[in-house]
């Protein structure tokens, strides 16, 4: 069967550098003064519109919100540069809550019925590549076959095995196997995107839990709102 793709876009976290804490917590301050003043000093007779300032306060939140993933983008950046995870702090790490992340991951889990999507960056172009879906014990539950591009591919499962019979819940491993017009094999990885639902804290370093599923903080090479 042929692979399904879909457009993704994509944050280039190693290229984005976040501004300074110092200006942000100025703008922000700024922005909070004059919204105030502009409270303190409105004329009675002519009081500032509603929908006006339900605007203002959406924009200082999204500032905030923008302001907040910036620095968890550092602490990422800075983390990964360290080479450990355990360079961001117990209360850093759990600022990724509730944030969606990209992650070099291969395993996921089946819950018996949603379709699984997943992403597969290569190296170069591959002409001839397959892309096996395996179950705990190892064995080929879906083959899916045809050409994936350089770069980022967003393919899904729809939890069919070649049978034709839905898969089992379960956990399930992703593997590709990927030739380029010369014949020679493509490197590949599999990356998942969730929303981070818990941290956890251990003797190997700090891990997020994304999809019921815990991978280590250095696995993580996207961050979202």
């Amino acid at each position: 069967m042929a692979l399904t793709t879909t457009d993704a876009s994509t944050v280039n976290t190693a290229a984005y550098k976040a501004p300074a804490s110092n200006s942000d917590i100025g703008q922000k301050d700024i922005f909070l003064k004059l919204l105030v003043a502009q409270m303190q000093y409105q004329d009675p007779m002519k009081p500032q519109d509603a929908t006006a300032m339900s605007q203002q306060l959406a924009q200082f939140n999204m500032v905030e919100q923008q302001t907040s993933t910036n620095k968890l983008l550092q602490q990422l950046v800075d983390a990964n540069g360290s080479g450990s995870s355990g360079a961001v702090s117990t209360a850093s790490a759990a600022g990724y809550l509730g944030h969606t992340v990209t992650v070099d991951q291969s395993t996921i889990n089946f819950d018996g019925v949603t379709t699984q999507k997943f992403n597969v960056a290569m190296d170069a172009t591959a002409t001839d590549s397959l892309v096996f879906i395996y179950d705990t014990n190892g064995n080929v539950v879906r083959t899916m076959q045809g050409n994936l591009n350089a770069g980022d591919n967003a393919l899904t499962w729809d939890g069919m095995s070649d049978s034709g019979a839905k898969a089992s819940a379960g956990s399930y491993l992703i593997g590709v196997s990927a030739l380029d017009v010369s014949g020679n094999e493509v490197g590949s990885s599999v990356q998942l995107s969730g929303l981070v639902e818990g941290v956890r804290f251990g003797a190997g370093g700090t891990e997020l839990i994304v999809g019921g599923k815990a991978v280590p903080l250095a696995d993580v090479i996207e961050l979202r709102i």
